[in-house]
């Protein structure tokens, strides 16, 4: 078994050019976000960018479940967020304890959420719990929505030129 990829020798260019438009890519979203505030954000976004670059014709690549599964992934963080920030008030609940309910619980919803409605997306079921833990604001959210948006863009426009960096097929 070796650890470098059968195919990559084949298709060398082509992942170096699908790596570096990534990179372009992040760093422009990275412009707009406060790196040092939104680590959990940025990280999520770091995992969708390698969804839609390295293997852009998986499940978890098509636009739908990457839209929904932030739609999903951030009302689920922010509503949990919230029902921390209650629940942390009270004087018998240990707020650490809570914390860590809550981020599982954040996790696990947005998991059942994006099943039942088809909206699978592995890096927002992260963003859900990261969203439990961390402040955010409504700027962030925005510019979540338009990286997503951007992603989605660049896979569209690049979906017959793009392949899958594990298969030589492309498909």
């Amino acid at each position: 078994m070796s650890i470098i990829d059968k195919h990559a020798r084949r298709y060398f260019t082509q992942y170096i050019k699908q790596c570096l438009i990534a990179i372009a890519v992040v760093v422009a979203i990275l412009f707009f976000l406060d790196i040092a505030r939104y680590t959990v954000i940025v990280a999520s976004l770091g995992a969708t960018t390698f969804v839609v670059f390295a293997i852009p014709h998986s499940y978890s690549a098509v636009a739908r479940r990457i839209c929904g599964g932030y739609l999903v992934g951030v009302a689920v963080g922010i509503s949990l967020f919230y029902v921390d920030t209650y629940l942390a008030a009270l004087p018998f609940i240990h707020a650490e304890v809570l914390n860590i309910v809550i981020g599982g619980t954040a996790v696990g919803a947005s998991i059942f959420i994006m099943a039942i409605t088809n909206t699978e997306h592995p890096p927002a079921a992260g963003l859900s719990m990261g969203l439990t833990f961390n402040p955010w604001s409504v700027e962030a959210i925005i510019v979540i929505f338009i990286a997503v948006f951007t992603l989605c863009l660049c896979k569209h426009f690049l979906r017959k030129w793009l392949i899958n960096m594990h298969e030589t097929t492309g498909t």
